[in-house]
């Protein structure tokens, strides 16, 4: 299972429901990966300028720190988040876990083999959020209609 636990900061800028966001990633990735994932990420905003970026507590917890600067849009935070997921997975899958500290220069970092694979992921945000929109029209509709009660 896939959780995502955002700060409150993180909740009042973005209006994201982070529950529904994280059912809906647990069911694509662990599908499409044939297995179960046990992936707990705080969520929160990054002190960095123009910068979003994953650091691993442990092979299953995370905290992404969502870059601050950007406008944020749900197609921004959505890949943002896919993208540092992304390395969560290459961890906690494969247990390769980058260093960025042996990249000498941007263009060397930006075609490492774990950022072209991280941004691949970022391929996925226009289905995301069409399963996450469609998702909230289907929970309205549940409640118009009346079938969250009997009668």
């Amino acid at each position: 299972m896939i959780i995502l636990e955002p700060s409150v900061g993180v909740k009042k800028k973005t209006g994201i429901d982070f529950d529904i966001l994280s059912d809906i990633l647990t069911l694509v990735f662990e599908r499409n990966h044939k297995r179960d994932l046990n992936i707990y990420a705080k969520v929160h905003l990054s002190r960095v300028p123009d910068t979003s970026l994953c650091e691993a507590i442990s092979n299953t917890h995370y905290l992404i720190k969502l870059d601050q600067t950007a406008k944020q849009t749900k197609k921004f935070v959505f890949s943002s988040l896919l993208h540092e997921l992304r390395h969560c997975f290459q961890n906690h899958i494969w247990s390769y876990w980058p260093d960025s500290t042996k990249f000498k220069t941007y263009t060397e970092y930006f075609r490492s083999k774990e950022e072209v694979d991280a941004r691949k992921a970022e391929r996925l945000t226009r289905e995301i959020i069409k399963m996450y929109d469609m998702h909230l029209a289907f929970n309205e509709k549940f409640r118009k209609v009346g079938l969250n009660k009997l009668g």
